[in-house]
């Protein structure tokens, strides 16, 4: 398997679901919410538990292709608020072992709004867990369910990562037939660039941004969204730069 790449600005790259700084050699993703199968077990939807392993391939190859030696993941690393369930601890476990141990990566996590309970998993494992945020000279990494953490304002922070919103672009053709992709954003606020990471996990297909709606992050409802870029992807088709979503939210009124 391979997955597609795109340089998106000096030193920033999507791969995959993912976003590899060449300056940290770090890849970016957000929101695995390992054990969501058993959450939709007990709503009567049953679907074999596939998305651990089906991740754990997708960033081994974006592994491959960027050679990054740490992993950042941005919050909901599981997917039930609550206590850990069986499914979660077990396949969490597993995956960050796999990254650790047979990847040999350098694993961090920033808090998401999922996470409670997943402190005894990463103490056990002895990765680094970030609450609210990460702070790297430049580059500020958190998960956004919260409003801006108040570091986020230093001068020298100029870049900003994040997840939580699951990003996805919802397309039509005049015949009215709709496909859905995943997507990274990028835009501004406040003088300092955003970067909005899709879900990682193959099965939250996201919200349609380029459709008029209350969005999840507060920084998002705040920021002019209308004019951040969006990276619409596909791992089998490509990564296909959008333009700006002031125009895709035009052309989805048309159609």
């Amino acid at each position: 398997m391979e997955v597609p790449r795109l340089r998106i600005r000096r030193g920033f790259e999507i791969i995959g679901y993912g976003l590899y700084l060449e300056e940290k050699d770090t890849l970016i993703i957000s929101d695995t919410h390992i054990g969501y199968e058993e959450a939709l077990a007990e709503q009567g939807i049953f679907i074999p538990p596939i998305q651990t392993s089906e991740m754990k391939n997708y960033i081994a190859e974006m592994i491959r292709e960027s050679h990054a030696s740490r992993l950042i993941i941005l919050g909901d690393v599981k997917h039930e608020f609550g206590d850990v369930t069986r499914q979660e601890w077990r396949e969490t476990t597993m995956l960050l072992e796999y990254l650790k141990n047979e990847l040999g990566l350098k694993v961090e996590v920033v808090r998401g709004n999922h996470d409670n309970y997943l402190i005894p998993i990463l103490k056990k494992l002895e990765i680094p867990f970030h609450d609210p945020c990460l702070i790297e000279g430049e580059y500020l990494f958190f998960h956004g369910h919260k409003p801006l953490p108040v570091e986020a304002f230093r001068e020298d922070v100029k870049y900003i990562f994040m997840g939580h919103e699951h990003p996805a672009l919802a397309l039509r053709d005049r015949l009215g037939v709709k496909i859905k992709l995943k997507a990274l954003l990028e835009g501004e606020f406040l003088g300092k660039k955003v970067y909005v990471l899709p879900a990682f996990s193959p099965l939250m297909p996201g919200t349609e941004v380029n459709i008029e709606r209350d969005l999840l992050s507060p920084l998002l409802r705040e920021a002019e969204i209308n004019m951040f870029k969006a990276y619409g992807i596909d791992i089998e088709a490509g990564i296909f730069d959008f333009g700006e979503i002031k125009y895709l939210r035009l052309l989805e009124a048309e159609t």
